[in-house]
């Protein structure tokens, strides 16, 4: 028979998965782990694993999987898609949540796809009808040991720009878990804009990319800012962030995107003569440039036209990854090495395994959805922040915060309901 300590031990070295299971075993086993001690030394036992991660756009686009804390063999876009694959579409992702719409894009779900555990969220009210972009973003709030102990549902409202103030009122509808009620926010900013990219979100932050001086969408009159706010705080004023290296002329012909890694925002850009710069966001609004290099898979200066920037590894800032317009394939670049891999799709299994030594990573790429997102990214205007999400599994299976009188959902009652939503949905009738 154990004592306490060794068993506790014993148990923390385990996949979260096997621990998962064990809690059934007996009341002791229970107990030893869900307790804060147990949670912390697992965590401190597995800061060094491999965690699985997905780069989403209303479908996966990239799966990486190798998840040695959570001994998973998928990736977490499919522990989604094996139950409900073609009847819902991502919006939102973070800190292992994500959102995704059915049918109706007023109908949301909220969940933690690996304990399969979700939570209908309520239609929210719609006061406001003079936005273009319709957008979700998930905000979520969490411990020292990365545990989601809140989240919020946000969707941008309307927005209000006033020139002759240099200053834009933005109207957004908030649902928060603690309280299981929408309500309404509006955030004050000291600079005229008159529309925006979709938006980043880290550690309970909003990172808006802001556009168009003048209403309109030449990219040279994009502002050369990003617009901050923490939903968690107390002040209803947002932050402006210059950002670097910021050349009207650059945004007419090259690529950028927002995205995150090892805890930080981080900003790319592709420039002249096959360059690419990736620069971090300090604590003090700073940023801090992290790599100017050229690209080792370049060859003609004019080729880099035509590349596009998607994200870095969210735990290797070395590593970053890009879409190819003209050869139809995606890069992972390790910065820091000058290696890379071209990443392609299996003609006969529609899917290609690739693993790699360099920590390029073993994914699995969905090419459809890769060429039918970038097909409309190079089309429009190439000014705009390219925006992906990421969708990162948690270091600790916490179950999701459930709001107020909401009955938590497991896959069988979300696949029925998606499948209600879906045969309820208007059929349309042949004319012919």
């Amino acid at each position: 028979m154990f004592t306490e300590d060794i068993l506790t031990e014993i148990l923390a070295r385990l996949p979260l998965r096997s621990i998962s299971r064990f809690k059934s075993v007996c009341k002791t086993w229970k107990s030893t782990t869900e307790t804060n001690y147990f949670r912390r030394l697992f965590v401190s036992l597995h800061k060094n694993s491999s965690s699985s991660w997905s780069l989403l756009m209303w479908s996966d686009v990239i799966n990486l999987h190798r998840c040695e804390t959570w001994d998973l063999p998928k990736s977490l876009a499919c522990c989604i898609t094996s139950h409900v694959t073609g009847k819902f579409t991502y919006m939102a992702s973070s800190s292992g949540l994500v959102c995704i719409h059915g049918y109706s894009n007023n109908t949301c779900f909220v969940g933690n796809p690996v304990l399969q555990q979700w939570v209908r969220i309520p239609s929210s009210p719609d006061p406001y009808a003079n936005l273009s972009i319709v957008m979700d973003l998930l905000v979520t709030r969490v411990d020292e040991d990365g545990v989601v102990l809140a989240f919020k549902l946000v969707k941008f409202a309307k927005h209000i720009a006033k020139r002759q103030e240099s200053m834009t009122s933005l109207y957004l509808l908030v649902y928060s878990s603690e309280t299981g009620v929408w309500s309404e926010k509006r955030l004050d900013c000291l600079h005229y804009y008159t529309s925006w990219a979709p938006a980043e979100a880290l550690n309970g932050t909003l990172y808006i990319s802001p556009s168009g001086y003048d209403g309109t969408d030449d990219p040279a009159g994009l502002p050369g800012v990003l617009i901050a706010h923490d939903l968690y705080g107390e002040s209803d004023r947002c932050r402006v962030i210059p950002l670097p290296d910021h050349d009207p002329d650059h945004n007419r012909f090259f690529k950028r995107t927002l995205t995150t890694s090892s805890g930080s925002v981080m900003y790319i850009k592709t420039l002249p003569h096959s360059l690419l710069k990736v620069w971090m966001l300090t604590k003090n609004d700073d940023w801090q440039l992290l790599w100017e290099s050229r690209l080792p898979f370049i060859t003609c200066d004019d080729d880099i036209l035509y590349y596009a920037p998607l994200a870095m590894n969210p735990f290797d800032p070395n590593l970053v990854y890009l879409w190819s317009q003209q050869h139809r394939h995606l890069v992972s670049c390790n910065l820091q090495t000058q290696s890379y891999q071209i990443m392609r799709e299996d003609d006969e299994s529609r899917r290609r395994s690739i693993d790699d030594d360099d920590g390029l990573g073993k994914c699995f790429v969905n090419q459809s959805a890769c060429e039918m997102h970038m097909n409309i990214r190079f089309e429009a205007d190439s000014g705009f922040p390219i925006t992906l999400f990421i969708s990162v599994l948690p270091r600790w299976m916490e179950s999701l915060p459930c709001p107020p009188q909401v009955e938590m959902m497991d896959k069988s009652s979300l696949l029925s309901c998606l499948l209600q939503m879906e045969d309820n949905r208007p059929k349309i009738r042949d004319t012919k």
